[in-house]
């Protein structure tokens, strides 16, 4: 009994052959495999199971319009040339050896190996397909590491057609494309997935924050006393400070009143502060994987003229 294997085997070789797969299933009870028609142009038509008749179609036999009438006619001639007298002239005997030389099929290379065993594997994927449901195409993959292996369409549900066409071989699914003046063509349709846009040599790194350097306010000097004059009422006492809310408020009162030398070495200390921060900023840029070379200017500009201003300083 044939196996599924055998079966699948058996129809993918006579559709390579020409054999047309129809969608007829074998009238024998209990067989449901398609029925294979014979090659367009060959005369009588005939269909054949690749199950029952155990993978071999059915001898054609010859039928009376098939025969060649020259041949009758020979015939003919002959069985009546019996009654009359033979001709003086003898007949001529047809050699069997033939007028041209015997062909002989050219010795197989890597290619023809590979070809004719990618041939064999594609009729027998293809044969397994068939009986899932899948339909074979007249459309050959477009891969050229196959070697004209016919696209399947797979089955949809609802009796429509599925748009995808595959290969047996390379895995590769296909559509139909059709363009502007209604030429259809074929497109691979990719369905893997999109790798992540690499970022722009525009697009900067992000930056690290940059702290604002923390100012320390300095003690306010006592208040003079105020000298009360006779006879004459004394001042009324300042109205209470507001205290301050916020650092910045707390600075600029500090620093008004702080010693020259003081306000010196607060700046000294807020450059170092900077120039820390700047050079930070600069490793960061220097590590990132794309250098972003219009930040590392900006920054060396602003560490040299950091650089520069402390250097005053502390030749002051």
């Amino acid at each position: 009994m044939a196996t599924l294997v055998d079966i699948s085997q058996t129809l993918g070789d006579y559709m390579l052959k020409g054999w047309v797969l129809t969608d007829k299933k074998c009238p024998t009870a209990g067989c449901t495999v398609p029925l294979l028609r014979s090659p367009t142009g060959r005369t009588p038509v005939t269909s054949f199971c690749a199950k029952c008749a155990n993978g071999q179609p059915p001898a054609v036999s010859a039928s009376p319009a098939s025969i060649d009438p020259v041949q009758s006619t020979k015939e003919s001639s002959d069985a009546s040339s019996t009654s009359q007298s033979r001709s003086s002239t003898p007949p001529t005997e047809v050699s069997d050896v033939p007028g041209s030389p015997i062909f002989a099929p050219p010795p197989e290379t890597d290619a023809s190996r590979r070809r004719r065993e990618q041939s064999d594997r594609a009729s027998s994927e293809i044969g397994k397909k068939l009986l899932q449901g899948w339909a074979m195409l007249g459309e050959e993959c477009i891969n050229e590491n196959c070697y004209g292996v016919p696209l399947i369409r797979p089955p949809k549900a609802g009796g429509e057609k599925d748009p995808r066409k595959e290969c047996v071989i390379c895995g590769r699914v296909y559509v139909t494309e059709v363009d502007w003046a209604g030429r259809e063509s074929l497109r691979l349709l990719d369905n893997a997935p999109q790798p992540p846009p690499k970022p722009s040599s525009t697009q900067r790194p992000p930056q690290p924050a940059i702290e604002d350097p923390i100012v320390v306010p300095y003690p306010q000097p006592a208040s003079r006393p105020v000298t009360q004059i006779p006879g004459r009422t004394a001042d009324a006492p300042p109205p209470p400070v507001e205290k301050q809310s916020t650092f910045t408020r707390t600075a600029s009162t500090s620093l008004s009143k702080a010693p020259y030398h003081d306000l010196i070495s607060l700046s000294r200390n807020n450059l170092e502060k900077s120039l820390q921060v700047l050079n930070q900023h600069l490793e960061y840029l220097i590590a990132c994987p794309s250098l972003d070379v219009v930040s590392i200017g900006n920054v060396a500009e602003a560490i040299e003229k950091t650089a520069k201003a402390l250097g005053q300083l502390k030749s002051n």
